[in-house]
């Protein structure tokens, strides 16, 4: 597919893989971290705002079922201020919070195993995105579970209305195929598709 602002000579392009049905931004318009950081800055996520609390309901209540008194979580890819580890800590069950840009503090990837993971509004972001879930299931313990929001690409006839895609910032767009295919590449069990949000568990050991 092709669609999007026009540069000085071509239309922004996006491609479809015809396996997983990824949509992927043209890799010559990504931006550089500098770039990124200084657009991350200009949204207003504070972990005390209703509004950005409520826009993550959907991701934070299936944390919540996960946080049971000893539990141990970690917001992954938090930005500089997080609304999920600010809320769990409400609830009782502090949660550990890792960000490459603002909270880069790797002594938090090193002391998995996670209980779970949240992953919200991240992934469109990752230049290297199968890198980043196998770092992910490093941390998670068996039976553990992942938590992603993002938004669901739609059919390639209602792309171009799409708000999502026009945040410079998100260079991969999923589908509910596409989670399902990443789920079968890494054997990873599918809790829940259920747009905006999906679940992943990671498997026991064989008896």
């Amino acid at each position: 597919m092709a669609t999007g602002k026009r540069t000085a000579r071509r239309s922004l392009a996006f491609l479809e893989c015809p396996t997983c049905r990824l949509v992927v931004r043209d890799p010559a318009a990504w931006p550089d971290p500098a770039a990124e950081r200084a657009h991350y800055r200009l949204h207003e996520n504070d972990a005390d705002d209703p509004h950005y609390r409520r826009f993550l309901a959907p991701a934070f209540e299936r944390v919540r079922d996960c946080l049971r008194p000893g539990a141990r979580g970690l917001d992954f890819g938090c930005g500089p201020d997080s609304a999920i580890a600010a809320q769990a800590a409400e609830d009782g069950v502090p949660m550990a919070v890792f960000d490459p840009l603002f909270h880069p503090d790797e002594g938090v990837l090193r002391d998995g195993h996670y209980d779970v993971i949240s992953c919200t509004e991240t992934v469109e972001h990752l230049h290297r995105p199968m890198a980043v879930m196998a770092r992910i299931e490093s941390l998670l313990r068996p039976g553990g579970r992942l938590v992603i929001q993002t938004g669901f690409a739609p059919e390639a006839e209602a792309f171009a209305g799409w708000h999502y895609w026009r945040d410079p910032t998100h260079v991969i767009l999923f589908r509910p195929e596409t989670f399902r295919w990443l789920a079968a590449m890494r054997g990873w069990q599918v809790v829940e598709i259920a747009p905006p949000v999906v679940v992943f568990e990671m498997p026991l050991p064989a008896h």
